[in-house]
């Protein structure tokens, strides 16, 4: 099972957008947070992070799989990677 870049640059862009909602929240706040079209063409038309090709050559670190590996070193080092990625302005 693989994902196509279209989608995992929509959910990198939905990522993006929540993030930054979140950031400017209050603590607080009990509104909902509304999200505008995202208009970042790094994730729209760029290259993909590392991080997300190095996960497709490692099928085994998704926890859809029946026995993930998911306490590998590599793989936490990739989650780290691409969630500073996600969260860079």
């Amino acid at each position: 099972l693989t994902v196509d870049d279209s989608v995992l640059r929509l959910l990198a862009l939905r990522q993006r957008q929540l993030l930054k909602a979140l950031n400017l929240r209050g603590h607080a706040a009990m509104h909902s947070i509304k999200v505008d079209t995202p208009q970042d063409k790094t994730w729209r038309e760029g290259k993909l992070p590392d991080a997300l090709h190095k996960a497709r050559a490692h099928p085994q670190w998704s926890s859809l799989n029946p026995h993930p590996r998911l306490s590998q070193a590599e793989r936490q080092e990739q989650i780290e990677a691409l969630a500073q990625r996600l969260d860079e302005a």
